[in-house]
């Protein structure tokens, strides 16, 4: 009679059941930072990697962008594992808080490149108004002539009243170059320069500046 070994076979774990939340976090079409928040503090099993980066890449930071200064104290964690995954709201309001409020040009201006790259529109747009300020009227140009405002300057209104939203309670630091390379742009007499919302290609980008300046000298 031949004998036969018999071959244990492994049991396979059951998989470990989800919450409803993490259940619904997997349909969601759109992630907030709540979403980061839960997921960083979600157990062992419920989430995998894969999924958690997906949802740090791809959350909508709206509160921080709206007041890029509440990452000073708080959203510590939740803004370096976005900013981990390639975040395109969280490198615009990084470059905001080291732009404006820490004074680190060279690494704000980073990541506002980094959210441009990354097709935000409101990273773009800041970047193009940055350009122009700071001389490199080519450049910015170039930049803001990607929304179209020629044929309408709706999105560049809207972005505007975005970008004036984010700067609210940040002092901006007064630099005697931005009133020169201003001047560099500016247009005829046949453009009124207080009718700023009044523009035609002739003084567009002067008008855009002295939008931003005016929150520059406000105090």
């Amino acid at each position: 009679m031949t004998t036969h070994n018999t071959i244990p076979v492994s049991r396979i774990p059951k998989s470990t059941r989800l919450t409803p939340y993490i259940m619904s976090l997997k349909r969601a079409k759109e992630y907030s930072i709540s979403d980061v928040r839960r997921c960083l503090n979600a157990q062992p099993g419920q989430i995998t990697p894969t999924e958690c980066r997906r949802i740090c890449k791809h959350a909508r930071l709206r509160e921080l962008t709206k007041n890029p200064l509440r990452t000073l104290q708080s959203y510590k964690k939740e803004m370096q594992i976005c900013l981990r995954y390639g975040n395109r709201e969280a490198h615009y309001v990084e470059g905001m808080k080291q732009y404006f409020a820490l004074r680190h040009t060279r690494i704000g201006m980073r990541h506002f490149k980094i959210s441009a790259r990354k097709h935000f529109d409101q990273g773009n747009y800041l970047l193009g108004l940055l350009k122009l300020v700071s001389g490199d009227h080519n450049e910015g140009m170039k930049i803001l002539d990607i929304f179209a405002w020629k044929k309408k300057t709706r999105t560049v209104d809207r972005l505007w009243m975005q970008l004036k939203q984010s700067l609210r309670e940040i002092q901006i630091i007064k630099l005697k170059s931005y009133g020169t390379n201003q001047i560099l742009l500016m247009p005829s007499q046949t453009c009124n320069p207080s009718e700023l919302n009044k523009r035609c290609t002739k003084c567009f980008h002067y008008k855009e500046i002295e939008k931003f300046l005016q929150l520059v000298y406000r105090g």
